[in-house]
């Protein structure tokens, strides 16, 4: 079978491209697999098990399908992206199979989703995401994330993590955009701070590849509210961080605190493998993967958007979560033990291989 998967690069450092990777090299061991991807620019490179080539402009997408005629054509993108490649879906229809692979972070959606007519099938990352697309009037297949417990894993004794909780340790893996909401964790941190909480640090290891102009300068906004934070220079410098660098990060953190909506949560899974406790909105797909595995903030208010109505955390009660965390290392090695053996149940192996099995079936 022939695989043609349209996505942001795997060598980004986004999750589309951490779930792109680890589906294809996957794939690829059996099947022939090529990636459009999306921010690369170069000629075509081979990665592990398949190829990956630049696609810089929606034009280019009928070449690509006459030239490699491929079985199944995989598009995964957020629903905005896929309004702008719509007109072109026509082509892809004409010669193979189309499916839609798309992250739901909430009802409604904010554009024209009348891709989701052209699929031959839509897959989404989690239940939430899957009750999202019914209140669109569609309905899709789950196919969670996974992640690799060779990699994210605990690099310690959790007993003897939490029981080294001096100073306690705060920290987000998550890129600089107004979505991640990271100035609401600096205003929580603050307010935190401002009530007593002692011996902590915060740290922020994040990339910077899709910002926009508008997006915030999380340092220059941190330093104005007088908030200590440590940000990894790589988020600025843009420079490639491996998976084993990462899960280092992880493993130095005792909670990993990121209240955005999410419509998967791959973050929080990686967190839990290492046994760090999440600590996220009680909103959206975390639920699923987090389960009773970590903490919780309520929404304060949502905001529409282009990929579903996301929730803004309440930055009072993630503040007095904080607190709560930093004096309570016995419940989080708890909630750690139960985070380590729940991420166990994802597995990169049985994610591609569910999606080959619903392929086979057409060919």
């Amino acid at each position: 079978m022939r695989i043609l998967w349209i996505s942001v690069s795997p060598l980004r450092g986004s999750s589309f491209s951490v779930v792109t990777d680890n589906i294809l090299k996957r794939l690829g061991l059996k099947h022939e697999v090529y990636c459009l991807g999306l921010d690369y620019y170069g000629t075509p490179l081979q990665m592990e098990n398949y190829t990956l080539a630049q696609f810089t402009d929606f034009r280019q997408l009928e070449d690509y399908v006459q030239t490699l005629k491929p079985d199944v054509t995989v598009v995964y993108h957020a629903p905005l992206f896929l309004s702008r490649i719509n007109p072109h879906l026509d082509k892809v229809k004409a010669s193979s199979k189309l499916v839609l692979y798309v992250p739901i972070e909430g009802y409604p959606l904010t554009v024209d989703t009348s891709f989701f007519e052209k699929a031959d099938l839509i897959l989404v990352p989690s239940k939430f995401s899957q009750e999202c697309l019914a209140k669109e009037g569609f309905k899709g297949e789950i196919l969670p994330h996974g992640v690799d417990t060779e990699v994210f894993k605990p690099l310690k004794p959790l007993e003897e993590k939490y029981a080294e909780a001096n100073p306690f340790k705060f920290g987000t893996v998550a890129s600089i955009v107004l979505r991640k909401m990271i100035t609401c964790i600096v205003d929580a941190y603050a307010t935190a701070l401002s009530r007593g909480m002692k011996n902590t640090e915060y740290y922020l290891t994040a990339s910077t590849y899709d910002a926009t102009p508008w997006d915030p300068d999380v340092n220059v906004y941190a330093r104005k509210m007088g908030v200590p934070i440590k940000i990894s220079r790589t988020a600025f410098l843009n420079l490639p961080v491996t998976h084993q660098t990462i899960a280092s990060f992880y493993n130095q953190l005792h909670v990993h605190v990121l209240t955005a909506s999410e419509s998967f949560g791959l973050i929080h899974l990686e967190s839990m493998a290492c046994g760090t406790v999440p600590l996220t909105i009680k909103y959206g797909g975390a639920l699923e993967t987090v389960g009773d595995c970590g903490l919780y903030v309520s929404p304060k208010a949502f905001i529409a958007t282009s990929m579903g109505r996301f929730a803004i955390p309440d930055t009072e009660e993630l503040a007095e979560k904080m607190v709560w965390t930093s004096q309570n290392p016995e419940a989080l090695l708890r909630l750690a033990v139960k985070g380590v053996e729940k991420a166990k149940m994802f597995s990169w192996k049985n994610v591609a291989g569910k999606l080959e099995s619903t392929l086979k079936g057409w060919t």
